[in-house]
């Protein structure tokens, strides 16, 4: 039978998490957070709990009670609270150019999805409490794992335990009635734990995107799995996908890869003043070093009669007599 109970199956995930996480510590593969050990009186650490305790139950939410055409235009609008975000928390701001092609790939999806858009009272309330707490995730993440100078793993190792218990006590509010009248077969029991393991997999991956790269390439990826879902069931099961559609697909696909090229361009730019500036703070060092090596050279010249390279000095030996 189907397993009606999304709240539930994310508990089911966070807690395969975190197994994941302690089997990898006791291989050593989880380094210790060495600043301070994160807890509850942080209110940064706090907020993180919150939003990762509550934005995967949420987005299954508004997924349930969606079209994936209407679900997927609020995904949309992450993009640009998380941009907002990231400047009104840290001051960060996108240039002109990766700004217009991140519009651009925003207008490519949302012309993608306009064969499934079905409107749904419930579903645009469960997708307006989201889409904050999945901007807020993406960019609080990458925060806390900033201030605490830790690895993506020892990070999950802390959030997961607070997780799990908030998951605990919204999952039965989340929920329909009747987990406890659910049918537990062997074979709903194999499925349910390999959606776990695939959970782990999924939320490493994207903590590892978010906190390595950024909050902003991670939302992206949404709209590139979109993309080339629809590109690759057209071109491999004959999707049945109008020409707009597919055309718009290919025009996100081509903005994201502009987007990727402008950001590599700008990071180098920016990256290109340092390297000057520690080579210019190197100069001077190397010119005194060899300043003071022909110095030498000289000093030894003189003393043992030997010539000293790039000099023009002339030092003759002297002679002895034997008496």
């Amino acid at each position: 039978a189907e397993f009606g109970f999304p709240a539930y199956l994310c508990l089911n995930g966070f807690v395969a998490t975190y197994i994941g996480t302690e089997i990898m510590r006791w291989f050593s593969l989880v380094e210790p957070i060495k600043q301070q050990t994160p807890s509850l009186s942080d209110p940064n650490f706090s907020l993180l709990v919150v939003v990762v305790g509550l934005s995967k139950t949420l987005n299954n939410a508004s997924l349930k009670n969606n079209s994936m055409g209407f679900y997927q235009i609020f995904k949309l609008l992450v993009t640009p609270l998380v941009v907002l975000l990231e400047y009104g928390l840290d001051g960060k701001m996108i240039s002109f150019q990766r700004g217009l092609w991140l519009g651009w790939v925003c207008v490519f999806v949302w012309l993608s999805v306009q064969g499934d858009l079905e409107f749904s009272v419930l579903g645009t309330m469960w997708a307006a409490i989201w889409i904050p707490f999945a901007g807020l995730y993406k960019v609080q993440w990458a925060r806390v794992r900033k201030m605490y100078g830790c690895s993506t793993l020892s990070l999950m190792h802390a959030v997961m335990p607070y997780a799990i218990a908030l998951q605990l006590v919204i999952a039965p509010l989340m929920d329909p009635p009747g987990i406890r009248d659910y049918h537990w077969t062997p074979e709903a029991l194999v499925l349910i734990s390999l959606s776990g393991l695939a959970a782990f997999f999924v939320t490493f991956s994207g903590f590892l995107v978010v906190g390595n790269i950024g909050p902003l390439a991670h939302t992206l990826l949404g709209p590139m799995k979109t993309a080339v879902a629809m590109v690759g069931a057209y071109m491999l099961y004959e999707a049945n996908y109008s020409t707009v559609q597919l055309l718009a697909a290919a025009g996100a696909l081509f903005s994201l890869v502009i987007y990727t090229h402008v950001t590599i361009l700008e990071r180098d730019q920016h990256l290109q003043p340092q390297y000057h500036q520690v080579g210019s703070s190197l100069s001077p060092t190397n010119k005194q070093f060899h300043s003071e090596t022909e110095d030498i050279e000289l000093e030894l010249g003189h003393k043992t009669g030997i010539r000293a390279a790039g000099t023009d000095h002339k030092v003759e030996h002297g002679h002895t007599h034997a008496s």
